[in-house]
């Protein structure tokens, strides 16, 4: 497996006379190559495959999974509560009497044996347990759509950290093509040092700035190195950085699917959320008022119920032991001085409080997206601007190259010129990645909680 920064030594970093200079020069190109030959051996790693690799490997999602899975085992218990329960009672005492030790026998009738099947459940209590299913629906509601945000947290991070991979090699090439660029113009200016045409100074100049330009060619490789290996660690992959990014901006000039006058319909993941929030505190309110309601409660027993005295009468004398019984009861508040009231006022305010929170975050949700549009609608402007500028930077780069070679301009022009070139190239890579990223957001934000959100995927970048 290649690697770029195995192959920069310090020695070629701090060297600055002329002939370390070459040798500097040369051993780059030669590494540059044996790079581009080895990272051609590398995977290449689209848009969708890192998202992919990072749902399958990141531990980030089993977290939000066994909430689902919480909820889903909450829910089933809420149904199986107002079920009644079959129960199995045994039990046995023995109390003697004698006539200077012993309980009053009228009492304790010597002891007990029973041995019992009993059913108890509740009728009816103000509708708690409708409630209650209802609030376990919204849990998994809740965990679901906190599953759905996760995966899209997770690709929107996944997405930006493709994007600066990818942005970094695209630096990279600039750099390069600046350099080779820079090399050819020292070779003219070295020929015309040695045939008498130009003055040492000139091609010190150059040589001075094609230095800058390889130290800005290597910082581009390891900014490369950097994002690709926090990519890798967002595709819970942290040692396996043996792939290349491939894909383009190419998604420029595609219109988002929405309007402002959309805004106040919109529903993403964070919304839902909280819309969750709020309905389930609704649910709080009317649980709080059921608890001011009776509560019945029903229980049937049958098996065997006896004493010890009459286990021990004569069997014609003995009472019957096996039989059944079946009762109601009815629990109900008279005077709790208020609680319950102020209980049901709590949840009221907890449910404004929600509210205000709700209302709140779509408005902060529409300042964001306008703001959005308007960057990128700026950017695509800027980026049209600059593009323009790059045509005029290259003819006054090649016009100034000539004017020089015919004794017209001076080198320090020259290089300003090429310097010129390479700057309008970093900005129009610059704009383009803001572009992207504007678009990243925007789809960040606007998730909406459906079944197939989480494996939702920006194709814009992805090479064609």
């Amino acid at each position: 497996m290649c690697r770029f920064y195995v192959l920069f030594t310090p020695q070629l970093l701090l060297t600055s006379n002329v002939p370390c200079i070459r040798r500097r020069c040369t051993a780059l190109i030669v590494l540059f190559i044996g790079c581009v030959h080895c990272a051609s051996a590398q995977r290449l790693l689209r848009l969708d495959s890192a998202i992919a690799f990072a749902y399958r490997y990141s531990p980030k999602l089993q977290g939000a999974q066994l909430n689902v899975e919480e909820a889903q085992l909450a829910r089933r218990e809420a149904e199986l509560t107002p079920y009644p329960a079959l129960k199995y009672n045994f039990g046995a005492s023995y109390a003697p009497a004698g006539r200077n030790f012993g309980y009053d026998v009228d009492v304790t009738n010597e002891g007990q044996l029973n041995g019992q099947l009993s059913v108890q459940g509740t009728i009816y209590n103000g509708g708690a347990y409708r409630l209650r299913k209802e609030q376990a629906d919204l849990d998994i509601a809740h965990a679901q759509t906190g599953l759905a945000l996760t995966r899209e947290d997770l690709r929107f991070e996944v997405t930006q950290a493709f994007l600066e991979d990818l942005r970094s090699r695209e630096s990279i090439t600039i750099e390069q093509e600046s350099v080779s660029e820079l090399e050819r113009y020292r070779d003219l200016v070295d020929r015309l040092f040695h045939g008498g045409t130009s003055g040492y100074t000139d091609l010190l100049k150059t040589e001075v700035q094609l230095g800058t330009e390889q130290i800005a060619l290597e910082k581009s490789v390891a900014d490369e190195i950097a994002a690709r290996f926090s990519l890798a660690s967002l595709m819970g992959t942290p040692l396996d950085t043996g792939f290349t990014v491939a894909g383009t901006f190419d998604s420029v000039f595609t219109e988002p699917a929405y309007r402002p006058e959309s805004y106040d319909s919109l529903v993403t993941l964070t919304i839902a959320l909280a819309q969750n929030e709020l309905d389930r505190a609704r649910l709080d309110i009317a649980l709080a008022r059921a608890q001011a309601k009776p509560s019945v409660d029903a229980n049937i027993d049958a098996g065997l119920l006896t004493s010890v005295q009459n286990l021990t009468a004569p069997s014609g004398e003995r009472n019957p032991f096996w039989g059944a019984s079946a009762g109601i009861s009815v629990t109900g508040p008279i005077l709790d001085w208020g609680l319950n009231k102020t209980q049901v006022e709590e949840k009221e305010v907890i449910v404004q409080i929600l509210e205000s929170e709700l209302l709140q975050q779509k408005r902060e949700l529409a300042a964001q997206l306008t703001q959005l549009l308007v960057l990128l609608r700026t950017a695509r402007a800027r980026l049209a601007d600059v593009r323009a500028n790059l045509v005029k930077a290259r003819d006054s780069y090649e016009l100034e190259k000539a004017k020089y070679a015919s004794g017209g301009a001076l080198a320090s022009e020259v290089l300003d010129a090429q310097r010129a070139v390479l700057d309008t190239r970093l900005s129009e890579l610059d704009i383009l990645n803001d572009i992207e990223t504007y678009r990243s957001d925007l789809e960040h934000l606007t998730a909406a909680p459906e079944p197939s959100a989480g494996s939702n995927t920006n194709s814009n970048v992805n090479g064609k």
